[in-house]
């Protein structure tokens, strides 16, 4: 799968993450809000985040790289949140995952984040299911799925607990629904 130096839209650049990250990336994975309602995990220690961060920039290289992505603004290269896909094990969906700092939410930031990522996923990647779980208690992110057209598929038990699961398909993408 083809990752991407950078995708741009409006206001954000989404990005490959980089060793100049590890600081910012370290605050971002030991939050506990950030991490509370992702699969994302909680890292104690500045070394938990550079193994991570090291093996995600090798990753990049090789044929089977993470598609795990900064989403920083345009205007001053702040770094405000992450996000990416991966393939599932369990369903031929294609999971799609995103996370912002607290300070930058209700902005329309993740919205315009996942919009360009599920562009780039239809049309050069040809991915044709792209799904999302939200914690029950997510609204925001329930609210996103549903802004970006995904279709409720009801609740998936996924990691030992409840997800709300959401699905758009390339056809429904390309029809504009």
């Amino acid at each position: 799968m083809k990752i991407p130096q950078s995708l741009e839209t409006e206001r954000l650049k989404i990005r490959r993450y980089n060793k100049k990250d590890l600081h910012g990336l370290y605050i971002f994975f030991n939050n506990e809000e950030i991490t509370s309602t992702t699969d994302m995990p909680l890292h104690r220690s500045l070394e938990d985040t550079k193994i991570f961060l090291d093996v995600l920039i090798e990753s990049y290289s090789t044929d089977e790289p993470l598609f795990a992505m900064a989403i920083s603004r345009k205007d001053d290269g702040k770094i405000i949140g992450s996000c990416g896909f991966a393939e599932l094990e369990f369903t031929r969906d294609m999971q799609i995952y995103y996370a912002l700092e607290p300070d930058y939410r209700g902005n329309g930031y993740a919205t315009e984040a996942v919009e360009k990522i599920i562009e780039y996923m239809i049309l050069v990647l040809d991915i044709e299911r792209i799904s999302v779980f939200c914690s029950p208690e997510n609204t925001a992110s329930i609210d996103l799925a549903k802004r970006v057209g995904m279709e409720y598929q009801g609740v998936f038990r996924k990691n030992e607990k409840d997800n709300e699961y959401f699905v758009l398909t390339q056809e429904t993408y390309l029809c504009g629904n």
